[in-house]
């Protein structure tokens, strides 16, 4: 039986007026600002309650988030074609298009899933040595190998969750993540409460316990994100008997737009776990310190990221209808709105950042390491934001290959060569950690001019998904 057709209410994006632009991007921009906002603070809390382990804990949680995140590249890919071939099918008004892309993401996302579950069971310990190399005690690593062993199981629910958000912000439902997320932060902090130190009852089972923690809220997002797409209240509807079907035409065509995005998304694990492995160099504190200015480093990304779940879905849908003018009409508004915010956070993290960083720790020497580089963070915000917003709407268009470019430019070449350049002898700089940092932002600035040409040039008008 197929999908019944659902009354939905379209947003009329190709209004004439500027102040009805703005409010159709504030409408589809506060749902995923209030969530990166949410999310960035409940992963500050989480960051704090993890803390009070002490550093070692610090450093263990930061060396497990990279195998988590090579976990994630290929459904983050898969997401950035389902998110742009959604969003052309809902421009076009063609629902059961749509579905067939939620059916093969889903069946997608299972299968990568099992695989990679077990490539990250039996290989991870292995992965963990690597990043933390020779100069990161034997405390910290172990630490990292039971939290990582934990969070094996809870990744199927992660990663069908992310696959099913991406799908609904193509539809423009930007809320659903929102609650989703914030669900899962809730029952997440509640946890970490009940399982770190042995509150309400429950055992204290220290980095496990909030491991433990993370797992069964990931499996509480989930359920609340497939109750959205079984509803039949949202443009895309999901059948379970249509999961047992593969569709190779529709697989095939978001694989056109994922492939480049997952050789985007693996280029940049890759980087970024030289790159950790030239931080863990530094030692246990210098690591513990980046990982806390890394935590708080959210507030400065969240507003770009949410204004580019904006810029994703309306260039889509622009372009949907035939109207790239239309899709730069709002990128540029989208930008100009980012602009604003960006610097308020700047100010925030360049003169409040020993105070944020201080609930972290009590050791005044973590404390002012962190503080330094959020100083850092501040002086390049505005670009470091904005690059989001550019390369969101390329995305948007379907013109992932170019992004896999600048991520290669940048995680792969600038931020390995300039850290070397400024950190270790013989060259004279040996800046320590403040080198990483400039490295860093010297990433940021390069995507932002490389996406901000490649946007204005127009080449994403004409491409086909």
């Amino acid at each position: 039986m197929s999908a019944a057709k659902v009354p939905v209410q379209t947003l009329d994006i190709e209004t004439e007026s500027a102040s009805e632009k703005r409010s159709i991007i504030i409408g589809l921009t506060w749902p995923a600002l209030a969530e990166n906002t949410f999310a960035s603070l409940v992963s500050i809390i989480d960051m704090v309650m993890v803390a009070s382990l002490g550093a070692y804990a610090i450093g263990a949680v930061g060396l497990i988030s990279q195998p988590r995140f090579v976990m994630l590249a290929a459904f983050m890919a898969l997401n950035v074609g389902s998110t742009a071939m959604v969003s052309r099918f809902k421009g076009a008004g063609d629902q059961e298009s749509a579905n067939q892309v939620l059916h093969q993401s889903i069946i997608m996302t299972l299968l990568f899933t099992g695989v990679l579950c077990v490539i990250m069971f039996f290989g991870g310990n292995a992965l963990v040595a690597f990043l933390a190399g020779p100069n990161i005690s034997e405390e910290m690593i172990q630490g990292a190998n039971v939290y990582l062993r934990i969070q094996v199981y809870g990744f199927p629910a992660l990663a069908l969750t992310f696959t099913i958000n991406a799908v609904l912000r193509g539809v423009g439902n930007t809320r659903a993540a929102f609650y989703n997320n914030g669900v899962f932060n809730i029952v997440k902090i509640f946890l970490n409460y009940c399982l770190i130190g042995g509150n309400l009852g429950f055992p204290a089972l220290g980095l496990a316990g909030a491991s433990i923690a993370t797992v069964i809220a990931q499996c509480f997002a989930l359920a609340m994100a497939v109750w959205k797409v079984l509803s039949g209240s949202e443009f895309v509807r999901m059948e379970l008997a249509k999961l047992l079907k593969i569709d190779f035409a529709i697989i095939k065509r978001i694989l056109n737009i994922g492939f480049p995005a997952l050789i985007e998304q693996l280029i940049m694990r890759i980087g970024v776990m030289l790159f950790t492995r030239i931080i863990t160099s530094l030692g246990d504190n210098p690591y513990a310190a980046h990982m806390i200015a890394m935590n708080i480093q959210q507030l400065s990304f969240m507003t770009g990221m949410s204004f580019g779940t904006a810029a994703t879905t309306l260039v889509g849908q622009s372009l949907g209808r035939n109207r790239p003018d239309l899709a730069r009409q709002y990128v540029k508004l989208i930008q100009r709105m980012n602009y604003i915010i960006a610097i308020a956070v700047s100010l925030l993290l360049f003169f409040g950042g020993e105070a944020i960083s201080g609930l972290y720790s009590h050791d005044q020497e973590l404390t002012i390491m962190a503080a330094n580089m959020l100083k850092i963070i501040a002086l390049f915000n505005v670009w470091s934001s904005s690059r989001f917003v550019y390369l969101a709407g390329l995305r948007g268009a379907g013109d992932a290959r170019f992004t896999a470019v600048v991520t290669f430019v940048g995680v792969l070449f600038l931020r390995p060569v300039v850290s070397v350049f400024l950190v270790f002898p013989p060259f004279p700089f040996q800046l320590g950690l403040a080198g990483v940092w400039i490295a860093l932002s010297s990433d940021a600035m390069a995507s932002y001019i490389l996406a901000k040409i490649r946007f204005s040039r127009g080449k994403w008008e004409t491409i086909k998904v």
